[in-house]
């Protein structure tokens, strides 16, 4: 009966392990800094709030190569917004609600958040600012020197639509 038990206890604790779990509380807390500020920097990218490169956060070589893609656009498109009557946006305001992480198999984290950001005119005299809320999926993996990001996504099914400022998404995302 016992050798059973050893074997059943080995047969299920393999598949235990792969199944994802949850972040440590303190990692969860760090991540979601993480997140909030590569959010706020993204959208920083489009203001005239005095341009710094990169984003803010460390990341994985592979997306190192696509933010760089990212940053140039959002530069042009901060430089061409600027001469538009409103003088384009003075500063973001970025705030981010953390939905749900979830630890994988491969140790990476995944984590699931909602941004709304405030972009505020430098110019206008009829509103002051333009807002715009959207889901984001980052993964995470742990370097020797803490947490790096690997991927920013949307979640799986979203639909592009009209992405705001600060995205890039189909032939819309070069207006």
């Amino acid at each position: 009966m016992r050798s059973a038990a050893v074997l059943l206890t080995a047969l299920f604790l393999p598949g235990a392990s792969a199944a994802p779990g949850h972040p440590a509380a303190h990692d969860r807390r760090q991540l979601e800094q993480l997140a909030q500020h590569y959010l706020q920097r993204r959208a920083d990218k489009v203001t005239a709030v005095a341009q710094t490169p990169g984003f803010g956060v460390p990341v994985t070589q592979a997306l190192a190569a696509v933010l760089r893609v990212d940053e140039a656009k959002l530069d042009r498109r901060r430089e061409r917004h600027e001469k538009l009557p409103h003088g384009g946006y003075s500063r973001a305001e970025v705030t981010t609600e953390l939905r749900r992480t979830t630890v994988d198999p491969d140790g990476s984290v995944v984590v699931h958040l909602h941004e709304v950001t405030d972009l505020y005119f430098a110019k206008s005299t009829t509103f002051d600012h333009t807002s715009y809320g959207m889901p984001h999926v980052l993964v995470f993996e742990r370097g020797p020197a803490g947490w790096v990001l690997a991927a920013a996504t949307r979640p799986p099914g979203s639909k592009c639509g009209l992405p705001p400022e600060t995205q890039f998404c189909g032939h819309l995302s070069e207006r």
